[in-house]
C-alpha cells in the first residue's frame, strides 16, 4: 500500500507594489521612492529584494490593520 500524497500548501505573498497600491493614497512609485523615516530614512524601493523586505512588508501591514506608529 502506497503512502497518501500530499498537497503542497503554496502560500500567495502579495507583491510590494500591489500592496502600496491598496494601502498608500499616492501613486506606488513616489511613495517607494520616497524616504521614510519609519524605515530609517531608507526609501522602500531600496529595500525590496534585500534581507530588510520584511521590515518593509511589516509596515505595510501595519499600515493595513491599523496599527502603525
Amino acid at each position: 500500500m502506497s503512502a497518501p500524497k500530499r498537497k503542497s500548501a503554496l502560500i500567495s505573498v502579495p507583491r510590494i507594489e500591489d500592496l502600496v497600491r491598496e494601502l498608500i493614497d499616492m501613486p506606488p512609485d513616489k511613495w517607494l521612492d520616497t524616504p521614510n523615516d519609519q524605515l530609517g530614512g531608507e526609501k522602500p524601493r531600496d529595500l525590496m529584494g534585500t534581507s530588510k523586505e520584511p521590515v518593509l512588508r511589516n509596515l505595510l501591514e501595519s499600515i493595513k490593520y491599523g496599527s502603525f506608529s
